[in-house]
């Protein structure tokens, strides 16, 4: 499988309604209990969003931000293949009772 950088662009001051918002939020926690999507970010102005995908193909990986609720809403889609992508734990370490 391969990793997929996508950068989403929404209009300025664009009014999206708050149900597509939770519908997102809800989305997104699927991919990413699925394994299909290893990180999201919004930018705090709200005119992006960036996100890896993975997937077999560039076809798969846009497929699935197709389906993203907001999807209507973006004004372009960027995507790129990325030849590393590593994931750094910020989970605690395990308790050792000894």
């Amino acid at each position: 499988m391969a990793a997929f950088f996508f950068q989403l662009s929404l209009p300025q001051y664009a009014e999206i309604p708050v149900t597509a918002v939770e519908e997102q939020k809800q989305h997104i926690d699927r991919l990413a209990s699925d394994g299909r999507l290893l990180s999201y970010s919004v930018a705090a102005l709200k005119n992006f969003i960036w996100c890896i995908i993975r997937a077999e193909d560039e076809t798969e990986a846009s497929g699935y931000i197709a389906d993203f609720p907001l999807f209507s809403f973006f004004s372009d889609v960027q995507c790129h293949l990325l030849l590393y992508h590593h994931e750094f734990s910020t989970s605690m370490p395990d308790i050792s009772m000894n």
